[in-house]
């Protein structure tokens, strides 16, 4: 009786462990399924106000703009929303050839823009300095080719100067890590004269999306890896 027994608790455990299993099976499934309405939004199934192009705050005196390419324009607005003296983020697009460009046009990467967020902050608050110590807490500075899950130019990370004392300290910055080794490989990051390049809001359904999809945003950056390679290079300093 004894050793029959044996097998029967096994057999229940078992059954007990692929039950919960599939329990977080069918949690991860609805999690993901918002994520692939987000992907039929993007393509243009479904539209709405929220797909109407975003307004850009107003550089009041005394405030000015950075602008940053890190890959998934999502995952920026939260670290520099956080930031004192930063007075709004704004997700858009920068660098192509085409006017009022769609998010689904700028992720098939057939108009040249780069995901981009726009920083606007209190010069009196928060230096571009500081901005930048930000910027490079984000990203994986030794890639060009798109930013940890997404692929692609259209992805790539760039630090949109936009006049000559941005340029300057964005070099400065940026020579300085490379001589610290920090990433353990070349930096690709380009930095590029946007003085005169526009800034193109996004669809409002992309703004401040980590506050209004907050599920989703966590499952989306779960599975980017953003994280895991912020912690692996930064450590205790990556706030």
């Amino acid at each position: 009786m004894r050793a029959r027994a044996e097998p029967e608790r096994a057999s229940a455990r078992s059954k007990s462990v692929l039950s919960r299993r599939n329990v977080l099976d069918v949690g991860l499934f609805a999690l993901s399924v918002p994520l692939w309405r987000d992907v039929a939004h993007d393509l243009g199934f479904f539209e709405g106000e929220d797909d109407e192009f975003a307004p850009l705050p107003a550089i009041d005196r005394g405030f000015a703009v950075a602008e940053f390419a890190g890959g998934c324009f999502w995952c920026m607005e939260k670290p520099f929303d956080g930031v004192r003296g930063v007075a709004a983020t704004t997700s858009g697009y920068v660098g192509g050839d085409v006017e009022r460009p769609r998010y689904r046009d700028v992720g098939a990467g057939t108009t040249g823009h780069v995901e981009s967020v726009r920083v606007l902050y209190d010069a009196s608050k928060v230096s571009y300095e500081d901005l930048l110590d930000v910027y490079w807490r984000q990203i994986d500075a030794t890639r060009d080719d798109g930013q940890f899950v997404d692929t692609g130019a259209q992805y790539r990370p760039v630090i949109w100067a936009v006049d000559a004392a941005q340029r300057e300290a964005a070099e400065k910055s940026k020579a300085a890590l490379e001589k610290s080794n920090r990433f353990g490989a070349p930096i690709k990051v380009a930095i590029v004269d946007a003085s005169n390049m526009t800034f193109w809001p996004a669809e409002k359904y992309h703004q401040d999306y980590y506050k209004k999809n907050a599920n989703r945003y966590r499952l989306y950056r779960a599975i980017s890896g953003r994280d895991d390679f912020i912690a692996r290079v930064w450590g205790i300093e990556r706030e």
